[in-house]
């Protein structure tokens, strides 16, 4: 077994632990819902190495859970894969793109206000750990690459909100990232920026 496919176990074996205490706990509440979430984002990277960086078009698609905790609050654990990176202005007509896969689980504090509206905004916030699945610069792994040493492991903190009828919610969330991409750019970070625009369905009970 080569080194990355060990790491990649190891990645799973963490975050498959989390999701399952997540799980747990979501089927003991009663009231308890779970359903699907995708979106479209665009991504970037921020902070002191982010010069001559612009956005690219990425996805995120899982999985979504309520959790209520009363009539206007509620904790919302989600899994998902995202896609995340940069692109990179080389010259007039040429660019580099950074493409980075997470398989990411969030836990966020949702605020659910006017319940017998049929139009309900929500607000949420919370945090994010995410593995890091697979990095490509161009057409190239980044494990191929010895000037590119990257974490593993992705932290950041999610700030979005909703509108919400019939079970279905269309949102817009930014993510900041709180982790170097690059583990060896001291005083020259770039942190992962995602803003995304989503579509949440809880399904019936």
């Amino acid at each position: 077994m080569s080194p990355k496919e060990v790491r990649l176990q190891k990645r799973f074996a963490i975050l498959s632990a989390v999701a399952l205490l997540a799980g747990s706990a979501a089927t003991a509440q009663a009231q308890a819902g779970i359903g699907v979430i995708g979106g479209v984002s665009q991504a970037t990277f921020t902070g002191g190495g982010s010069q001559g960086i612009t956005w690219r078009t990425t996805f995120l698609a899982g999985l979504v859970g309520i959790l209520p905790l009363g009539e206007d609050l509620a904790i919302r654990p989600e899994l998902h894969f995202a896609t995340k990176g940069a692109q990179a202005r080389l010259g007039r007509t040429a660019d580099a793109a950074l493409d980075l896969t997470y398989l990411e689980i969030p836990l966020l504090l949702q605020v659910r206000p006017g319940s017998a509206d049929l139009l309900r905004p929500q607000l949420y916030g919370g945090m994010s750990v995410g593995a890091l699945l697979g990095c490509r610069r161009e057409e190239a792994d980044c494990e191929d690459d010895p000037d590119f040493v990257g974490h593993d492991f992705d932290t950041s903190i999610i700030v979005g909100g909703e509108v919400e009828v019939f079970g279905a919610g269309v949102g817009m969330r930014y993510e900041a990232g709180l982790t170097r991409v690059k583990a060896d750019q001291e005083g020259l970070e770039i942190l992962n920026g995602v803003m995304s625009f989503t579509v949440r369905y809880i399904l019936p009970r």
